[in-house]
């Protein structure tokens, strides 16, 4: 059997000689008929093109075996699954393995399920890494005011993050901001999304579903006016709020002067 891992991998372009490796493999396909099987993955859209390659390759592969995206509820065994790996059943979460706090961070999972390149378990083991993150943070600032430390407790912060309401307050980027002259009505936009932020917690505290907030900003200004230095502080506060993965999110491409 021949497994063939992100097949349109062949056909991107970004592979020399793939598309001739295709051609071979559908010749083989051809004279090797309930001899040898040929089993190939990938992702729904790339496939889409991949078998526009040749009008031979549906034929030659007739079935499509669809893998749906996991629903919350399995997301949740999943997440269940690896803590109690990880810990040896021995990790206790605040309020439970299916409490609250674990159903936002299940459900925020959830909500990226029809963006590209939302990866289902791989995301779950994503999760659980940034919770392990957090959990060692806050470890180790109990340790430093005197606090025993529970290793083995997640908490509702460890789980989804800080209140953005308290959270703000110890964002670098915020007090920097703050201290630049003028820009009120800089400051005054991002104290409005940052309060569409903090309701949108109160909101998942409460199962609902929160208000869909756009991150993309446009910064307008003449030179010299701090747009590229306010960026870079917006997008630190985006990441210490947890709304990116990582500062790379933040990709100059140039700014607009008036």
């Amino acid at each position: 059997m021949f497994f063939i891992d992100e097949a349109y991998q062949l056909t991107s372009g970004n592979s020399a000689g793939g598309a001739a490796v295709l051609d071979y493999l559908l010749a083989e396909m051809e004279n090797r008929i309930g001899t040898v099987v040929f089993v190939l993955a990938g992702y729904n859209r790339e496939m889409e093109k991949f078998f526009e390659h040749n009008p031979g390759l549906k034929s030659r592969v007739p079935y499509q075996i669809q893998f749906e995206d996991y629903e919350d509820n399995e997301l949740m065994s999943i997440f269940q699954s690896l803590v109690k790996k990880e810990w040896n059943n021995k990790m206790r979460i605040v309020d439970g393995d299916d409490g609250l706090y674990v159903r936002i961070m299940i459900r925020r999972l959830g909500r990226k399920r029809k963006a590209s390149g939302f990866g289902n378990a791989r995301d779950v083991h994503v999760a659980l890494s940034k919770v392990r993150e957090r959990q060692a943070e806050r470890l180790k600032k109990e340790m430093v005011v005197g606090i025993v430390p529970d290793d083995f407790l997640l908490t509702a912060e460890d789980l989804i993050g800080s209140d953005p309401s308290q959270a703000i307050k110890n964002i670098k980027a915020w007090g920097r901001l703050q201290q630049m002259i003028g820009l009120n009505s800089v400051k005054q936009s991002v104290q409005s999304f940052i309060l569409q932020v903090e309701e949108n917690y109160v909101r998942e505290l409460a199962e609902q579903e929160p208000i869909a907030v756009s991150l993309n900003r446009v910064f307008l200004g003449s030179p010299g006016t701090g747009k590229t230095t306010v960026a870079k502080m917006y997008g630190e506060i985006l990441v210490n709020l947890g709304l990116l993965s990582s500062g790379e999110g933040m990709l100059r491409f140039g700014f607009a002067s008036r």
